[in-house]
This record gives structure tokens, C-alpha cells and sequence, in this order.
């Protein structure tokens, strides 16, 4: 099966001891993929060990995109799940799982057209993103490819193999072309708006967003599609949960990377996060203000924690790190900015910034004996603000006025933490 392949012999092996350890007291369920485009000799040495037939599965009835792999499941597929079919074949079985395509504007970019979706196209499967200086040996589909998209290949360093910058597959302005951007494959494979984004730390991203972008696309292309391996895990779980349909499961792949909901909620495709039949967006959608602040107040911690301000280090660790909250949840406006008067340590500038939003808060909509809310992308200043005090001098000069000004005003502050990316004002804060 070749050299990358050794870690599959991890798999009997791992099954085995859990066997001879427990005998009959579990039940090992197993699901193992791999390329449906490996050769039989290779995809038959494996159900010999194994003990089955692979399924062949592909998200192109549900999404108009490829992704077909093979996948050794220890429970049968067939009858199992409402609206899937499997019919035998040489040496695999089909799946068949259809479910309604969603909308093209459900996850394309507005500004942008795909022009393929007129003559019935469907995107290939997403491969790994490597940017090169030089074309690699034996490119797949080349010979096929008009001298356009060879082209098109050339300026893309190319990253991906030839025949995906064919024409049907571009997504285009009226002056430019792209393939699929991150966020469009992470919403046709079934992942949820923005599942890449933490990949990488916010400091690192700032510093190479080229190659952030090209790491979200190469993971993209090193994953499976939900849209196939969810018939797979219900499959596993059916003992737990109750008989669904396959359309129903594929409602619900557009929400939030991560979000639990119940599982007779649905989610649709959309580019901004879902969160079962309830969204927040721009005004909190259907979900009222008053729901939304209750929401968020049960997720608050009122403790906090000490730190060092030279080396950042947290000293009562049990409440780090924070749930963070999502800034897409709120339409950002800029009410008022403010250059610093001196440099300060980064922690203390980040004090800084929160006594400014109090004070405009409170000069803005004259409040007394309210609960406010602000973010801030540091869990240093969120923690020694939620404890009221620090041992660090520097920090205690802010917190001090940060105090007097809620006591002043009979006021609450309640913190949320916010990824560095996603902080609203981060931009507006370095330039």
C-alpha cells in the first residue's frame, strides 16, 4: 500500500489489543477512508485485514463538489439511514445519499459569480494548496487543459494541479478570477463558516496572511467531506439517537464550526455563522436583545486571575482560557478613536482601551446602574479587570480609575473575549 501507509497497520493492531484487553465487555466500532482513487490491489489488502467492503461515498448529490473516498465501517449502511441507498459493486459498495443543493448565494462570495453553475459543472475535490516556482513532474490533467488555464496555473504559482483552473470551475468578478476561497469550501464540505480560521495564532497571521491562506486551503484539502461522513457517524451513534433522514442531517452541516444543537434542529448553508433555526447577525436576526444578553451573561466567569506583566504568565490557571465570543455577532461602527500619548507595555494599552470604552459608554448614553458589555482580544486584561486588582503597578494605574468609574456610575462590566482576528478595532489600533 506503500510507504505513507504504515500507520494503517496501527489500526488492527489497536483493535486487537482493546479486544484481547476487554473481550466482550465493549464493542469496538471502527470507520476507516482513504482515496477512492487508489489502485484495487491496494483497496482489496485492506478489506482483507479489515474484514469488509468499502463504501464508496461522495458529497456530489448533496453539494456541487467532488470528494469521493472509500470508507471500512464496521456497521452496515444499508436500510440504516432514511434516503440512503447502497448498491453492490466489484470490489466496493455505492452509497447514494441525495439531498437538495443549496443556493450558490448560501455560500459564494456576493460579489462574485460562478459562471460553471449554468452547464450543470461541480467543483473537483479540493486538494492540498502548494505554492511552487516551478511546475512539479507529471502534473495531473495537463494534457487536457487549453493554454488559458495553463495559464491561469502559471500565475497561481501552481498551487493546485492544472485542470482545476478550467474555466467551468472559476469563481469570477468583472475583472478577476479566483478558485474557491477558504470560506466557500469550508461550507461545501460540510464544515461550518470559518472552521480554518484558528489555525493559526492571530500574531502569526498578521505577519503572513498569504501563507495563513494557503495553510487553511492545504488542511481543506487533507480533510473528508461531512456531507458523506456524516451517514458514517450516525450510523455509529443510531444507538444514542433517534432514526433521521439523510436530507435532515444534511440541513443541518451549515452551522457554526463546533455549535451543539438539538438534534431535530436544522442549520443552513450561509456565510456567517448559524446556530440552529435561531441566527445572530447584524442585529442579532430572529433571537431578541434581552435572549441574546441572558445568552451571553450565563457564559460569564466573575473571576479572574493574576498575572506578571513582564512574562504574561497566569497565575491561577483554572479559569484560563475563556470562552470566546464571536465578533461577527454585532454590526461594528467606529464611534470615537484616540492616540495614545506615550508608549506602553501592551497589556497596559489593552487597560487602556477598555477605560476608554467605559468612559464613552458613559458620556454617550449617560448610564448609572447598568450592566455594560465590551470585548477585548487580551485574556491578561480581561482576567486582572474581572479580579479589580493586580500586583503589577503598571496595571494597577488603570485599574484604579477603571473602578473608581464603575462605582462611580453603579455600573457592571462584563468582559468577552475576542480572537485577535476578529477584534473590530485591532485594525484601527495600528495604523
Amino acid at each position: 500500500m506503500g510507504r505513507n501507509s504504515i500507520l494503517f497497520w496501527e489500526i488492527p493492531r489497536i483493535k486487537k489489543l482493546l479486544q484481547e484487553e476487554f473481550g466482550c465487555s465493549i464493542v469496538v466500532k471502527h470507520a476507516v477512508e482513504n482515496v477512492a482513487s487508489m489502485d484495487a490491489e491496494a483497496c482489496q489488502e485492506i478489506s482483507s485485514v479489515l474484514g469488509s467492503v468499502p463504501y464508496l461515498l461522495d458529497c456530489v448529490q448533496a453539494v456541487p463538489m467532488r470528494r469521493p473516498r472509500y470508507a471500512w465501517v464496521s456497521e452496515d449502511l444499508d436500510g440504516s439511514i432514511e434516503g440512503v441507498e447502497v448498491h453492490p459493486n466489484t470490489y466496493w459498495r455505492d452509497v447514494f445519499a441525495y439531498a437538495d443543493y443549496p443556493l450558490t448565494s448560501q455560500w459564494l462570495a456576493p460579489d462574485r459569480i460562478w459562471e460553471g453553475e449554468a452547464s450543470g459543472a461541480c467543483f473537483p475535490t479540493c486538494m492540498k494548496c502548494i505554492p511552487r516556482d516551478k511546475p512539479p513532474p507529471k502534473p495531473a490533467g495537463l494534457n487536457r487543459c487549453d493554454p488559458a488555464t495553463i495559464q491561469r496555473w502559471r500565475e497561481d504559482q501552481f498551487r493546485y494541479p492544472p485542470y482545476q483552473y478550467s474555466r467551468q470551475f472559476l469563481i469570477t468578478s468583472e475583472s478577476q478570477w479566483r478558485l474557491l476561497s477558504t470560506e466557500e469550501k469550508e461550507l461545501l464540505l460540510g464544515y461550518g463558516y470559518g472552521h480554518t480560521t484558528l489555525a493559526w495564532a492571530a500574531s502569526k497571521i498578521k505577519q503572513q496572511p498569504q501563507k495563513f491562506d494557503d495553510c487553511r486551503h492545504f488542511y481543506l484539502g487533507d480533510s473528508f467531506s461531512i456531507y458523506s461522513f456524516v451517514i458514517v457517524a450516525a450510523v455509529l451513534c443510531r444507538r444514542f439517537t433517534p432514526r433521521l433522514s439523510y436530507s435532515h442531517l444534511a440541513r443541518r452541516l451549515g452551522m457554526a464550526p463546533g455549535f451543539r444543537a438539538h438534534i431535530r434542529s436544522t442549520g443552513e448553508l450561509a456565510r456567517r455563522l448559524v446556530y440552529g433555526s435561531v441566527s445572530l447577525h447584524n442585529g442579532l436576526g430572529v433571537l431578541g436583545m434581552e435572549q441574546f444578553n441572558r445568552m451571553l451573561l450565563r457564559k460569564t466567569n466573575h473571576t479572574g486571575s493574576d498575572i506578571r506583566i513582564v512574562t504574561g504568565e497566569i497565575l491561577k490557571g483554572k479559569v484560563f482560557p475563556r470562552q470566546s465570543v464571536a465578533a461577527s455577532w454585532w454590526a461594528w461602527k467606529d464611534e470615537f478613536n484616540v492616540k495614545w500619548k506615550q508608549k506602553s507595555h501592551i497589556n497596559v494599552l489593552a487597560l487602556e482601551a477598555l477605560l476608554l470604552g467605559i468612559k464613552h459608554q458613559i458620556s454617550r448614553f449617560r448610564l448609572s446602574d447598568s450592566r455594560i458589555f465590551q470585548v477585548s482580544d487580551s485574556y491578561i486584561a480581561i482576567s486582572v479587570v474581572s479580579k479589580g486588582r493586580s500586583s503589577s503597578l503598571q496595571l494597577s494605574r488603570v485599574l484604579r480609575p477603571i473602578a473608581a468609574h464603575l462605582l462611580g456610575h453603579g455600573l457592571q462590566l462584563i468582559l468577552a473575549h475576542v480572537e485577535s482576528s476578529e477584534n473590530p478595532t485591532d485594525w484601527g489600533s495600528r495604523h
